[in-house]
């Protein structure tokens, strides 16, 4: 199948539908409710509560991990991430093209220099055998990212950081629950990031959080998030009587013990709501696959997804089309990510010829909609949808 780097305009769907099955919707239960309402009724509502820390150390506990440390995102995660190593301005990132453009803004916020680095064509991730090109004298740190909770290649990528002596930052903001090699996602960097934006397999609203098991970075990054004091050792420690010092340089990146209360329940139905959505991925796959006009986005090998997307890569050129007629069935498909250098920010940074893997990607990838809340029924229509549009064009 040809690729075209060709930007097709999309269709305008011809009328709105009463009752359309959404692309995302988190699972808010009762015990959700119930943890937010104890947190307000505790008056306790500031950052760094007491339910903060709770979810820490289940959020600690569930990956296996020294530190996790809640912030009021992931984007502040990364800049923390970066910021925590003092990497001299100017030095240079590898970041993967086709991501969200907070992986870049974490070196970018700390005058880093961001290269841009091609990624597979079938599943979105960094590709590894491409990487060693990217690097060069000025070159400090490589960021890998999860596309769509599904882990990147982390031990090649692992092996070429180490062999040049490169910080590794794990993008793992979309696959909390994921598994690579048995291991949960969050052990294969020096630092990795996760979201629990309202959009994430577990929310807390806003949110994020930088795990490590790096204990000098844990302790600069508890610093930098409350405003470059040493409040977190003031409240746990008892050190000081009346005051904490002002030590660093920071910002104030602390979350509400209201969103640490939800963060406490949603992780403990993490799991659940993880195998929610592989059982409807694994049907997905029965019953689209015989499809030939589509193909699937390839699971990293050894690698357990937490299936936080559900991409379909479909003929080039005709995503649009495909993705108006699903809409004007009532299923909000949509498409993801532009490739970075194709945005007005990052354009400098190369074209389309550069980045061959990232625009037959970008050019193929429809999401259809995949979430715990996700009815048998709701399925159906998706599944009968795609084939309907798919043997019309």
């Amino acid at each position: 199948m040809s690729d075209t780097f060709t930007t097709i305009k999309p269709e305008v769907p011809t009328k709105p539908v009463s009752d359309p099955v959404l692309i995302h919707k988190p699972l808010i239960s009762q015990e959700d409710m119930d943890s937010v309402r104890d947190a307000l009724a505790s008056t306790f509502v500031s950052g760094d509560g007491p339910a903060c820390r709770q979810f820490e150390k289940e959020l600690q506990e569930f990956l296996g991990i020294r530190h996790a440390l809640f912030m009021n995102s992931c984007t502040s995660a990364l800049d923390l991430a970066f910021r925590a190593k003092r990497f001299k301005p100017g030095s240079e990132v590898i970041v993967p093209n086709f991501t969200y453009t907070s992986t870049a803004l974490g070196p970018l916020i700390n005058q880093l220099n961001v290269r841009l680095a091609d990624v597979n064509p079938d599943n979105g991730n960094l590709d590894p055998t491409k990487l060693r090109k990217y690097i060069n004298p000025n070159t400090v740190a490589v960021v890998a990212v999860d596309y769509a909770g599904n882990p990147a290649e982390m031990d090649q990528i692992q092996e070429i950081a180490k062999e040049s002596n490169l910080y590794l930052v794990h993008d793992t903001a979309q696959s909390i629950g994921a598994k690579y090699k048995g291991q949960y996602t969050g052990h294969q960097a020096d630092a990795s990031t996760f979201s629990f934006h309202g959009t994430k397999n577990m929310t807390t609203g806003e949110g994020g959080a930088l795990v490590t098991n790096d204990d000098d970075l844990a302790a600069a990054v508890k610093i930098m998030r409350e405003k470059g004091t040493d409040k977190y050792s003031f409240l746990t420690d008892n050190i000081t009587r009346g005051f904490y010092e002002y030590k660093d340089i920071g910002g104030s990146y602390v979350q509400s013990n209201i969103n640490g209360a939800l963060g406490v329940t949603q992780l403990r139905k993490l799991t659940e709501m993880n195998n929610r959505r592989r059982e409807i991925a694994h049907r997905y796959l029965r019953e689209l696959g015989d499809i030939d006009a589509i193909d699937f986005l390839r699971v990293t090998e050894n690698a357990e997804p937490n299936w936080h997307l559900f991409g379909i890569l479909v003929p080039p050129g005709q995503k649009y089309l495909i993705m108006d007629r699903l809409r004007e069935r009532g299923i909000m498909a949509n498409v993801h990510y532009t490739p970075l250098h194709r945005n007005e920010y990052y354009k400098h940074l190369g074209t389309d010829e550069q980045f061959p893997g990232s625009m037959s990607f970008f050019n193929r990838l429809l999401r259809i909609p995949i979430y715990p809340v996700l009815t048998d029924a709701e399925q159906t229509r998706v599944i009968e949808s795609v084939h309907a549009v798919l043997n019309s064009i």
